[in-house]
């Protein structure tokens, strides 16, 4: 199914964006991008001109800055990129998809925090506008240090490593969000959604998986707990409730098939 529609994706550089890129190229009749390399993001009337040249029908917004550590110490350019170029590009006359994250739920840390309002603010422009909390795992992340990529690339040299086993989550991999956004923007859908997994684990239990899918030796992964003393307080607890999507859409998103596919993608890349 193609849409006939002209769509613009922010932060295709991002593990994300890149996806979606690669998705909804063949999707839309047109599709655009914008990323930090085509100017200064937290010029509004740079990204405003740039974004009307294009004349979108959709924004999927994916650009944020993940560096928790940052985001406490930048307060300002965190609260402009997360809330400022959301407004931005909100504000304009064309449907927005904004990509939320998780822990939006129950904010813990200034990322968080302006992920929420990042969330209110797209709404507010638009009650018809669609955000998606998610939690997601992959490949090509701007840091190259996501939490699979940090234990395949460990446990592919022989690296101990260590999963905690107080922290759980119901990640999906970026391809199943992808494929699922797509169904949502089809089915017209408003407001915010969850999109997780079908499934609630400790992020011990999820790289155990890890290991088993990609036949890593299990003994190099260690049982642990959440530093106490972490200088970003995180949530321990950012697993999403996904009945909406299973009721209202029977979209039910599994780790096993994520990991399988993500295998999958590694081995032919």
């Amino acid at each position: 199914m193609v849409l006939d529609k002209t769509l613009l994706i922010t932060g295709t550089t991002g593990m994300l964006g890149k996806q979606f890129l690669d998705f909804f190229k063949d999707k839309c009749n047109n599709v655009y991008t914008l990323n930090r390399v085509d100017g200064d993001l937290l010029d509004f009337d740079f990204v405003k001109e740039f974004a009307l040249k294009y004349n979108p029908d959709i924004i999927i917004h994916c650009i944020a800055n993940t560096n928790l550590k940052y985001c406490e110490e930048q307060e300002k350019d965190t609260l402009l990129l997360h809330c400022g170029l959301t407004h931005c590009l909100s504000s304009l006359d064309c449907k927005m998809v904004y990509i939320s994250t998780s822990s939006a739920q129950d904010p813990h840390n200034f990322y968080d925090k302006t992920k929420l309002l990042g969330e209110q603010i797209c709404l507010l422009n638009n009650k018809n506008n669609l955000v998606i909390r998610t939690n997601i795992y992959g490949i090509n992340s701007s840091s190259g240090k996501s939490l699979f990529e940090w234990a395949y690339n460990s446990l592919t040299e022989d690296i101990q490593i260590t999963g905690y086993s107080d922290v759980y989550f119901n990640a999906v991999y970026t391809k199943q969000l992808v494929r699922t956004v797509f169904d949502l923007i089809n089915k017209e859908h408003t407001g915010i959604i969850n999109i997780a997994g079908d499934y609630t684990v400790s992020k011990f239990k999820f790289l155990q998986k890890v290991c088993e899918i990609f036949e890593f030796d299990k003994n190099l992964l260690i049982k642990g707990t959440q530093p106490a003393n972490a200088l970003v307080k995180r949530s321990k607890n950012i697993a999403l409730n996904v009945n909406e999507i299973k009721q209202k859409y029977n979209i039910r998103l599994h780790l096993e098939e994520g990991l399988s596919e993500l295998k999958n993608d590694l081995e032919i890349q």
